[in-house]
């Protein structure tokens, strides 16, 4: 019973870490994001901690976007990082690669971690439903910058950029329901990144 319990164990941590690759393997971009500029040469195992702050919208621009939207984009760009966050979340829950991570706004939370991702959004475009419908384009996307830093040293370790597009739905989607989708996506990206370069 013993020797039956010690190999469903040992069954459990091989594929639990299956995805993981050896520590000499050498680090590489992994192209989860559109733009990856990677700034060391380790892996990304020595981080025992990963902490994600509100991405900056103070500069968003809104593409595709007329006077009467511009009220419903207002008040997407209030949500559009706990959207990118959740994306980024959920994501590294089902990883299960580095024992902590979390949201770190301010600069006590953030000395709680040993990886910090920050950055800002750089525009939102709706796209045009008609145009997705017609299959002539007119998707919606979503572009942002950022970087990752280590908390110990300040060096910025990756920077990085994602860009991500929305091509519809029933008659061409949703263009809001489309934008929320790709922050969500963007965060399932960053968290795909951090699994590759573990």
């Amino acid at each position: 019973m013993l020797k039956k319990g010690l190999l469903l164990f040992g069954l459990i941590a091989l594929f639990g870490c299956a995805h993981a690759k050896p520590a000499d393997t050498p680090l590489v971009a992994p192209g989860d994001l559109s733009y990856e500029e990677l700034h060391t040469t380790e892996r990304f195992r020595k981080y025992k901690s990963v902490g994600i702050r509100l991405f900056d919208v103070s500069d968003v621009a809104f593409l595709s976007t007329n006077a009467e939207e511009r009220t419903e984009m207002e008040a997407f760009k209030l949500s559009a990082s706990s959207h990118l966050i959740t994306g980024f979340m959920d994501e590294m829950g089902d990883h299960k690669f580095y024992p902590k991570f979390g949201v770190a706004n301010t600069k006590e939370e953030a000395a709680g971690y040993d990886l910090i991702i920050e950055g800002k959004f750089i525009q939102f475009d709706r796209g045009t439903r008609g145009a997705r419908y017609l299959g002539t384009g007119g998707w919606t996307n979503v572009t942002l910058a950022g970087t990752m830093t280590e908390t110990a040293t300040g060096k910025v370790v990756v920077k990085f950029r994602d860009v991500k597009y929305g091509k519809g739905g029933s008659f061409g989607g949703d263009s809001m329901d489309l934008l929320r989708n790709n922050c969500l996506e963007i965060g399932k990206n960053i968290s795909d990144f951090l699994e590759e370069v573990y």
